[in-house]
């Protein structure tokens, strides 16, 4: 939080340097929906891997993905 641009209409979208990341409530089962964009492969990975660690940290009983 405010180290990156962040739009939270219709769920929560991060904007990086070099792509973005989504999450959303699925509207069909209990989880959360995830997608990451990046210039590369690397990128992409790199920020699911923050996403990650935020969740993960913020509530611990998020199960691994």
């Amino acid at each position: 939080k405010g180290r990156y641009a962040i739009n939270d209409v219709d769920g929560v979208r991060i904007t990086f340097e070099r792509g973005w990341g989504l999450l959303r409530a699925s509207n069909t089962e209990p989880v959360l929906s995830l997608r990451f964009e990046g210039q590369t492969e690397a990128d992409a990975l790199e920020y699911k891997r923050i996403v990650r660690e935020a969740l993960v940290k913020a509530y611990p009983e998020v199960q691994d993905f």
